[in-house]
């Protein structure tokens, strides 16, 4: 590993802890383990890690890789000494794998962990396709957390199943991320949620989101039939921020209606202009938009100085707005 110099001195080693636990959780946990034998610093540290990696490439290139790597991540847990802070979970998607290891028990062994910050990441086969899997055993994705506040879940297509956790099991979740997954529901009830991203996302039945404390709400490039905000902060807690943007394969009015009303609390918006401009030549005016009351600061992408007159129009929906922001689609702003 090359960690002396020419004098002989482990430099790596002397290193504080804190600073060799990092260099080893973006190794993986498999490596860090396999580390342990260079030396007495090495020996136990991977058993004190406040962040563990676990990585499905990390073995051979087969077809149980997910299993290997389950029932290594079981061993490793039955071993620690230490509270997980943060875990990481990358794996294949189980469509390819010869031994299926389903998004409940990777879910139940996360909550073991009793980590505060926890990702699980679906690794797309070349050949799959964005709506390809298997119809699960459980008709729902239950997880079940105690510690956990910040929750990020991607790739993960289970078309037949609901993701659906109860209300009661993740008492402290405050950020949660789902990145380009596909369901048959969505239902998210946290009392403490405050910010929600859902991007890329498939979800063929609806999305019912019921969060007093939300604060923001991000909707790129997902394609549900229907979308609810229910619960919604109260005047003196407002939604702040709500960023939407919808399919355009599969754009329709009353998508993109559901959605608006959604946010129409919102204190700031973004909108993509292209699904209002589509709206406006569909409907022939924006009457039947909701008036965003407590709208301050509208952001619209994609917005030209030919759809001026429209802007016009849509501006007395927002009767309450400050700033008006247009930038090109892609275009990428600092704060």
């Amino acid at each position: 590993m090359g960690t002396r110099n020419a004098g002989g001195v482990d430099r790596i080693s002397r290193l504080p802890s804190d600073i060799l636990e990092r260099i080893l959780f973006f190794t993986g946990v498999r490596q860090a383990v396999q580390l342990s034998v260079l030396s007495s610093t090495w020996k136990n540290l991977w058993k004190a890690m406040p962040d563990l990696y676990f990585d499905a490439r990390d073995f051979p290139p087969t077809s149980d890789q997910n299993w290997r790597l389950f029932h290594f991540a079981r061993r490793v847990l039955e071993l620690r000494t230490w509270r997980t802070r943060e875990l990481r979970i990358v794996i294949y998607e189980d469509i390819h794998q010869q031994i299926r290891i389903s998004p409940r028990e990777w879910f139940n062994f996360a909550a073991q962990c009793r980590a505060e910050e926890q990702s699980l990441s679906y690794l797309p086969h070349s050949s799959s396709s964005p709506t390809s899997g298997i119809v699960n055993e459980n008709p729902s994705i239950i997880i079940v957390f105690g510690m956990l506040r910040r929750l990020s879940i991607s790739g993960m297509c289970e078309p037949f199943s609901a993701f659906e956790p109860p209300s009661d099991a993740c008492s402290l979740l405050e950020k949660l991320s789902i990145v380009g997954c596909s369901f048959d529901s969505v239902n998210i009830s946290f009392s403490r949620l405050k910010h929600l991203t859902l991007h890329d996302c498939g979800v063929f039945r609806g999305i019912r989101v019921a969060a007093p404390s939300l604060e923001s709400f991000d909707y790129r490039q997902g394609f549900s039939r229907d979308c609810k905000l229910e619960n919604l902060p109260s005047l003196d807690m407002l939604l702040r921020h709500a960023s939407i943007d919808i399919y355009r394969g599969n754009w329709s009015c009353d998508a993109l209606l559901g959605v608006l009303r959604a946010i129409q609390n919102a204190t700031s918006i973004t909108l993509p202009w292209w699904n209002l401009e589509a709206y406006y030549k569909q409907q022939g005016s924006f009457s039947c938009l909701p008036t965003f009351h407590n709208a301050k600061h509208v952001t619209l992408v994609s917005c030209g100085q030919r759809n001026i007159v429209l802007i016009k129009d849509l501006l007395q929906k927002c009767p309450n707005i400050e700033t008006l922001t247009t930038r090109r689609e892609g275009e990428l702003r600092i704060n």
